[in-house]
Parts: structure tokens; C-alpha cells; sequence
């Protein structure tokens, strides 16, 4: 029996409902980093923030607290299918929509994680969460320069949950487990698993396959 991801199968979604009072928070340079990395993010769980800040998790969790009841951003939680169940938060500023089911707010966790493990490795990196018009698939878009090229690579991740189709215009996708991905992604696709880019062991060098012959 292979680990599983207790991000594969979202089962149940609720908003943090603001407090009555709204808390004044210090403005510091750990508030005004989260802000940037929301800002382009959109949404991030907070093992990727604290990543990101380079501070333990519990410290990351503490001030995303403050910064909810000071209402800088939103927050979701998210019961996950998993053994023990699970539930986890997604974090997001407070003019972003929400995610419109638990499977889509899996989806963007682990978008955000892979943001997490790119943001500092990839030369001029950019990102972007990209919807279709009637809302049924989501990807998210890198650019970057990769090193000693003169033109950026442009990159569509797609994080297909347990039982989702994967997106046939992506170019690299996230899967909850590695025998998923060696067994789902198209031809000539790349993949990376949920299990990778939560083992911060891992360098991003190793993180994403290379291109799946059939």
C-alpha cells in the first residue's frame, strides 16, 4: 500500500466567518511579504507561506490568524478523504472569490505549493491563476527565464484531484501520487506528484519529471 496525499479528494468546504471586532495588526515587513506573495499567488496554504517566510509553521499560522481577524485576507477550510481525516486552510486576500468546491480549493493548495517550490528558483518568474469562462477548469501559468536563454518559457500546470480529467493543454501536471502521474499523464507531458512537493528533502531540480514517453 503506497503513501497517499490528503490533498487528492476535497469533501467539504467552509469560510471563516470574520469577527464581530476587527483587530488593528502592526504593519511589519513579514505582513507586507505575505501581502506580495498573496497578491500574486492568490492563494497559498500556510506550510507554503511559511516556506516562503522561511519561519516555522506554527509562527506562520500565528500571524495569518492576525492578519484574518485585522480582515487582510480570507480564509477556507478544507475536510480532505484521507486516514486520519484531515482538514487544512487556504489562505487568499480579502477581495479574492472564493474557491467554488473543496476539490477546486485541493487543487489550488497544491497550485500554491508548487508556486511555493518555483518562486525562488526560477529567473523572472511570473504567475497567474487562469479560469475558463464557464468556470469548470482552473490552471495556473509560469513564465520565467530559463538560465542562459534570451527568451522566457511559458508553462500551464494543471492539479487534476483523484478522478479529475487532466487538461489536455497543460504542460506539466500535478498529481497526488507518483504512480498516478506515471500512470495518467499524456504522452510527451511532465508530471510531479503532491507527495514531491511536500518533501522539502527534494530539490527542485528533481521535482518535475521529464517528458512521459507511451
Amino acid at each position: 500500500m503506497y503513501k497517499d496525499s490528503a490533498f487528492a479528494l476535497g469533501t467539504a468546504i467552509k469560510r471563516l466567518q470574520y469577527p464581530q471586532e476587527t483587530n488593528k495588526i502592526e504593519q511589519s515587513s513579514k505582513v507586507y511579504e505575505i501581502m506580495k506573495y498573496l497578491a500574486q499567488a492568490e492563494y497559498l496554504p500556510v506550510s507554503t507561506i511559511a516556506e516562503l517566510l522561511g519561519c516555522r509553521r506554527i509562527v506562520a499560522q500565528k500571524l495569518m490568524g492576525k492578519m484574518w481577524k485585522s480582515r487582510l485576507v480570507k480564509c477556507v477550510e478544507i475536510a480532505t478523504y484521507s486516514n486520519p481525516k484531515m482538514l487544512f486552510k487556504l489562505w487568499m486576500p480579502s477581495t479574492m472569490a472564493l474557491p467554488k468546491n473543496a476539490m477546486e480549493a485541493c487543487k489550488l493548495a497544491m497550485l500554491g505549493t508548487f508556486y511555493g517550490r518555483a518562486k525562488n528558483m526560477l529567473a523572472e518568474f511570473e504567475w497567474g491563476i487562469v479560469r475558463s469562462k464557464d468556470r469548470k477548469t482552473l490552471t495556473a501559468e509560469i513564465v520565467y527565464m530559463p538560465g542562459g536563454e534570451k527568451e522566457k518559457t511559458r508553462l500551464v500546470i494543471d492539479a487534476p484531484r483523484r478522478g479529475e480529467k487532466p487538461n489536455a493543454d497543460a504542460d506539466i501536471f500535478i498529481f497526488p501520487t507518483v504512480e498516478e502521474a506515471k500512470t495518467l499523464t499524456p504522452a510527451g507531458k511532465r508530471y510531479t506528484a503532491d507527495l514531491i512537493l511536500l518533501n522539502r528533502n527534494i530539490d527542485f531540480k528533481n521535482m518535475i519529471s521529464d517528458p512521459v514517453n507511451r
